[in-house]
């Protein structure tokens, strides 16, 4: 191996320069892509000949008129890529320009984009099922019983039922006299209730018990004694169970109170001071005889 001056023997530091240069060449050629001609370039470095090198390259060197690290360095150069590479290598990518959006892909009418197909729902057939007629059966009716109109209802229109056995309600529902005397004669009694009380009283003023019996008698067109015991034997004696209304009714073992028997067992009198005529239970007082007065 010679130095680069001619006729001057290669130090080790010749020597040892000349293996770096061409290391440095062989990188250079890697990285500019040029492997064709790596073999020449080594070989100028280290004035090797190389058969296989491009014949121009040969003919330089045999020639001496280019020296072959000159060449080399001639032809390549640090970070200077060739002209095929520049073509060879990709080109990148234009940036879009500040201030405007990169456009994006259009959007079906739904919000989805319109790169995707819809696709067809598919239709299933709908199956129709025949109805089944179920027959429809007959049920008797309830017969409806007969309500008893003897049975009174016990609230009407959410009022409570009168109470039968007060005396305002007998008085109200009293059964009519057969003879029609005696009806005047009740109807006369009920016409005198709360005349007040009157010993030996005979008039609308006031009256005691046998006067006021007399009195609706009287009113009827029949004349009757005055006194309890004669009105006792005024008529016919009945028992207390086949009274009927206009009836006198002898009260006390003694006899001494009288009243007229109008229905529904009741009775009205004038009992005693401090009292108005009224009704009373006929069984409210021991019943001595009752009398139907001949009319």
């Amino acid at each position: 191996m010679q130095c680069h001056k001619p006729g001057h023997r290669a130090p080790a530091r010749c020597v040892s320069a000349l293996l770096a240069a061409g290391a440095l060449l062989a990188t250079v050629a890697d990285q500019l892509g040029g492997s064709s001609e790596r073999p020449a370039i080594q070989a100028a470095a280290l004035g090797t000949p190389m058969a296989l090198s491009p014949a121009p390259m040969s003919a330089l060197l045999a020639a001496g008129t280019v020296r072959p690290v000159e060449y080399a360095l001639s032809r390549t150069q640090v970070g200077a890529p060739s002209p095929q590479d520049r073509s060879a290598r990709p080109k990148p990518a234009a940036k879009p320009a500040k201030g405007k959006s990169a456009a994006k892909p259009a959007k079906s009418a739904k919000g989805k984009p319109a790169s995707k197909a819809a696709h067809p729902k598919a239709s299933h057939p709908k199956t129709t099922h025949p109805k089944v007629a179920h027959p429809k059966v007959a049920h008797p009716k309830k017969t409806a019983h007969p309500k008893s109109a003897s049975k009174p209802r016990s609230v009407t229109r959410g009022r409570p039922a009168p109470d039968r056995h007060t005396n305002a309600y007998l008085l109200a529902h009293l059964p009519p006299a057969k003879n029609p005397k005696a009806a005047k004669a009740v109807h006369e009694a009920l016409s005198l209730l709360g005349v007040p009380y009157r010993w030996g009283g005979t008039t609308r003023a006031g009256f005691d018990c046998s006067g006021f019996t007399q009195h609706v008698w009287a009113v009827a067109g029949v004349k009757i004694p005055r006194t309890v015991r004669d009105q006792a034997r005024a008529g016919t004696q009945i028992p207390l169970s086949k009274a009927e209304p206009g009836d006198l009714v002898v009260f006390y073992p003694t006899q001494h109170h009288v009243g007229i028997y109008v229905g529904n067992g009741l009775v009205i009198d004038s009992p005693h001071s401090g009292t108005t005529v009224r009704p009373d239970p006929v069984r409210s007082m021991p019943v001595s005889v009752v009398v139907r007065v001949r009319a």
